[in-house]
């Protein structure tokens, strides 16, 4: 009885710190209607200031305050006037997508900032390090005692102040409506604005109390984020006293299994660490109040204006056909000039950003046809080239072959993850496969048999085919074979996408309903995108890869599928050619920045954070423009070329017209 109490005790602190992050992202969606998926970015780039503050010689308790209640509010004010307040209320997918560029934005910052340097931990701000009080023989430590502390101490005001007048009811109304709020009297816009105050102000209390021993790592956060979310989700994100409950109870349920688990066992290193994440599926099955958390309850939705239109539905027809002429010649003079001048370092950039580029086309499948926010993509690219190395060095599979069954294999992912799908719309599927690419994380890549251990997989390379070697590391023979490929991926999605099976898919994004009664099988339309879009993953995931001649279980982690999905949203989800755009100028701006000095002032720009970073800004755009920075440069640019044609033609018929 003493050890489960011991385990229980111990556990309670991590449990306060899940419950905070839990009310902070049910407060949000509350207030703002957004999901707020940057809450973990914000708590470590809290935690890393506060640390830089105290190694700076600023006492830990003021460093804490200023952390806290004034670069937290300052910065939360600025991401509702910059950002979230020119989003009209029922765009629901361009929330997601801002706050998701948000959460893959901001920890590359702060990596440019903080360069190579190791972040340390700094004292609690409020009881130190060491030990300072002591219940049964269970030592309670200066950080767990200041996060139970902190988090008993908000959630009482909160409580107070959420049962308000003045404040609570505002609240509860602006997330409802915030034009009816604002025909009774109240200006909604500040009301929004201090919501976010609040709630990056508890962001950044969670960052600084948050019991890590040790250094500040991003890791952490994201861990405490899915658990986090999985707490708010026992109340329908709507719930502040049950997301307490369930962040203390599962913190708890964790301290008592890791405490009778043994350590050095699979149930400790990989089960234990999973348990979030199968509560997180578990609920987004079979709780109701989750597949509806995309409804709109607002009167006022239908006043709000449409969304602008797609580029290609106002794109010049005659100009359009334009591009598609000359969109063949380009490719050729492009390989020709690869292949005759391109110095081979950049070849191998054009390699693995072609590699890159189909795994990209999953996205343009899933998302731009589909609608469905996957952030999963990358998982089921590392499933794929996972399975392609184990038979190609393993069992001796030729490489193609290999490949082609790593496809298949991710293709079966896909199949499973479109089961839970069928029930899910919107915001609950990128939870899902948030779920998921995590629970691959920990499950799958995690293994030593599945990915080869922390050294990886040879994956070899085809020899040759027709007299062309691609063994080696800037073979241009096996560019043009990945290009080969690519092309074939490329064919296959635009005729997916111009097709009736594009046309269906996108009357199942506009009105599932809708597309029912119009006799559309939306359940094998979902079923069969997610299978077909998996195994575009692993296909382009086993050529990538190949590029590297290399797979190790870092290579296709969580973080990247949330990158990806942004990546691609900016550059233009919506056509095959944003994909490859995105796929090429992922990796050779990052082969370009190689060529920057390492620091500049004190912040890095080497390395693929400033490309993330650079690559990622069009996320904060969707709601104006969601074809893509690509998409809409074109449109602009097909737009002018239309003008000009049209007024040189006209000025060629007036001097006709007036000759004798």
């Amino acid at each position: 009885m003493g050890e489960f109490f011991s385990f229980t005790l111990l556990g309670i602190p991590y449990g306060c710190a899940y419950a905070l992050v839990a009310v902070g992202l049910v407060l949000t969606y509350r207030a703002t209607g957004v999901f707020n998926f940057a809450f973990a970015a914000e708590a470590y780039a809290a935690a890393v200031v506060y640390a830089e503050l105290y190694a700076h010689g600023m006492n830990r308790t003021w460093a804490a305050v200023v952390v806290v209640f004034v670069i937290a509010p300052l910065f939360g004010a600025f991401l509702d006037f910059a950002l979230f307040s020119r989003v009209p209320p029922g765009n629901q997918t361009a929330k997601v997508v801002m706050s998701l560029g948000l959460m893959v934005v901001l920890p590359n910052v702060v990596l440019m900032a903080i360069g190579q340097n190791q972040v340390y931990a700094p004292p609690s701000p409020l009881f130190g390090t060491g030990p300072v009080w002591t219940w049964g023989s269970v030592p309670i430590t200066g950080p767990e005692l200041s996060t139970i502390v902190g988090t008993a101490a908000v959630l009482a005001v909160l409580s107070l102040a959420l049962r308000t007048r003045r404040l609570g009811l505002p609240i509860r109304a602006a997330v409802e409506s915030p034009k009816l709020l604002e025909l009774s009297g109240v200006d909604a816009r500040w009301v929004l604005r201090a919501s976010w105050m609040v709630s990056t102000a508890l962001a950044a209390l969670a960052g600084v109390l948050f019991p890590i021993y040790g250094t500040v790592d991003s890791q952490y956060f994201s861990v405490v984020l899915v658990a986090a979310i999985a707490a708010a989700a026992l109340g329908g994100l709507r719930n502040i006293p049950l997301a307490v409950l369930g962040g203390i109870a599962l913190g708890v349920i964790e301290g008592i299994v890791q405490g009778y688990v043994d350590p050095n066992s699979i149930w400790s290193t990989a089960l234990v660490p999973s348990l979030p994440f199968f509560i997180l599926l578990v609920l987004l099955i079979f709780l109701p109040s989750l597949r509806h958390l995309e409804d709109t309850t607002d009167p006022m939705a239908a006043v709000e204006p449409p969304p602008p239109a797609p580029a290609l539905a106002v794109r010049p027809p005659s100009v359009d056909r334009t591009f598609r002429m000359l969109r063949w010649p380009f490719l050729i003079v492009s390989i020709l000039v690869v292949t005759a001048v391109v110095p081979k370092l950049w070849i191998s950039s054009l390699t693995e950003g072609a590699a890159l580029a189909i795994v990209f086309l999953s996205i343009t499948l899933l998302t731009g046809m589909a609608g469905q926010l996957s952030l999963a993509q990358a998982a089921f690219a590392g499933i794929g080239a996972c399975t392609t190395a184990q038979l190609a060095d393993h069992q001796h599979v030729p490489i193609l072959i290999a490949a082609l069954a790593g496809a298949l294999v991710a293709g079966l992912g896909g199949w499973a993850a479109s089961l839970p799908a069928l029930r899910l719309r919107g915001l609950p599927v990128a939870l899902l496969t948030l779920c998921l690419a995590l629970l691959a994380d920990n499950l799958l890549f995690a293994t030593s048999w599945i990915s080869g251990g922390p050294s990886g997989i040879a994956v070899p390379r085809p020899s040759s085919i027709f007299g062309v070697n691609f063994t080696s590391v800037d073979s241009q023979g096996f560019f043009l074979l990945v290009v080969v490929v690519l092309l074939a991926v490329a064919g296959l999605v635009h005729a997916l996408l111009k097709g009736t099976t594009g046309r269906a898919l996108s009357a199942v994004h506009a009105s599932p309903t809708g597309a029912t009664s119009a006799g559309v099988q939306v359940r094998r339309m979902t079923i069969l995108v997610f299978i077909v879009s998996a195994a575009i993953a692993g296909l382009g995931g086993a050529f990538y890869a190949m590029s590297y001649q290399v797979v190790n279980p870092v290579d296709f982690n969580y973080t990247f599928g949330p990158t990806f999905l942004v990546i691609v949203v900016t550059i233009g989800s919506t056509t095959v050619e944003g994909a490859i755009v995105a796929g090429l100028a992922y990796e050779l701006i990052t082969q370009a920045f190689a060529y920057l000095p390492t620091t500049i002032g004190g912040t890095t720009f080497g390395g693929t954070s400033l490309t993330v970073v650079l690559l990622s800004l069009g996320a904060f755009t969707y709601a104006s423009h969601p074809e893509g920075i690509f998409e809409y440069a074109r449109r602009k640019v097909s737009t002018a070329l239309f003008k000009s044609a049209n007024q040189h033609r006209h000025a060629a018929l007036a001097l006709s017209e007036d000759a004798p």
